[in-house]
């Protein structure tokens, strides 16, 4: 919901990358002081910077205003960033109309308003008036063995959630950006997302505009997963456990949920939402999902066999009328 004016740091990111483009100077300030002239008018402004050595530099105060042609056109607000922090930029590959090869960099106390996007109300959905958020990049691209790492991708959203990526790549090629999601073959990759307390506000706040009941909601949800789990083997149903569980504790989350791929197979980032079966996910890209609050979520029969799917469509049917009757 809120990624849309947390954009914001995206552009901070992309003007700080994507126009460093110019000769070096005796430091990283220095660098980027010169850079950042190239920048649409009035796009970015800071009240104070400094140097944090030859490829690194530290700003505060930052205010950036995506300009129209990043925003389809529309008319975009101020945005207002505490501090930047670029602790390493790999200047030389700029300087040769290259991409970097390496970024490390934080953006803290991005502000986001009352109303970040159309049709969005923080103060409806969460309870609250503004919100700050955190952001961190980190990467390494090897152009010699072909191998990107990303140490870190994270969106800190302060008191209510945070989502971490970290993964390694295998046959990167960065002068073919436009081929890499079917060039490049994942090695690893690790999700996590520590709820705090958005689940808990944005939920209700979902079905009320919807005129539907939270809990109806889960039912449905886990419904869903229910619906997949006949002929599973055991480590696809640890992983509908895990998610249900998860799902069921969406108002105060027993820790966070880590979801982990370690595939046996070369495998291209294209294709990993071609998976059909948990089963097949499972073994040819080593899913596993983990959850500190997972409990066994087998649904109890009389027969004692595993629901099918046409258990699952009735399921589903059953929490919808549930969630109509609390509308009416």
């Amino acid at each position: 919901m809120f990624v849309t004016r947390t954009f914001g740091c995206w552009t901070a990111a992309a003007l700080l990358a994507c126009s460093l483009a110019l000769p070096a100077a005796a430091d990283g300030l220095s660098r980027f002081e010169e850079a950042i002239k190239q920048a649409p008018p009035g796009s970015f402004a800071y009240k104070s910077g400094k140097s944090l050595g030859d490829s690194g530099f530290a700003l505060e105060g930052v205010t950036v205003t995506p300009p129209p042609d990043a925003t389809g056109g529309a008319k975009a607000e101020p945005i207002a960033i505490n501090r930047i922090s670029v602790e390493d930029f790999d200047f030389g590959a700029v300087d040769k109309n290259a991409p970097p090869n390496f970024v490390k960099m934080r953006i803290e106390g991005i502000a986001i308003g009352p109303k970040p996007a159309d049709g969005v109300d923080l103060k409806e959905m969460t309870g609250l008036d503004k919100l700050l958020a955190d952001f961190q990049l980190d990467y390494r691209v090897d152009p010699d063995r072909k191998t990107m790492t990303l140490n870190r991708l994270e969106l800190d959203l302060n008191g209510l959630a945070r989502l971490e990526l970290s993964m390694v790549l295998d046959g990167v090629n960065p002068e073919a950006v436009d081929t890499a999601a079917n060039d490049a073959t994942l090695r690893t990759a690790t999700l996590v997302y520590d709820d705090r307390s958005l689940l808990g506000k944005v939920l209700p706040a979902a079905a009320k505009m919807q005129g539907a009941d939270p809990e109806g909601m889960v039912e449905m949800a886990k419904a869903g997963l229910d619906g997949v789990r006949a002929g599973q083997g055991p480590a696809a149903l640890a992983v509908l456990d895990a998610l249900a569980s998860y799902v069921e504790d969406y108002k105060q989350p027993k820790g966070a949920l880590k979801i982990t791929l370690t595939p046996t197979a070369k495998t291209s980032v294209a294709a990993l939402g071609d998976f059909k079966d948990p089963d097949e996910a499972i073994k040819v890209l080593g899913l596993a999902v983990s959850y500190p609050g997972t409990r066994p979520q087998a649904p109890e029969k009389k027969s004692g066999a595993m629901p099918t799917p046409a258990d699952a469509a009735a399921a589903a049917a059953a929490a919808a009328a549930k969630a109509g009757e609390a509308k009416k």
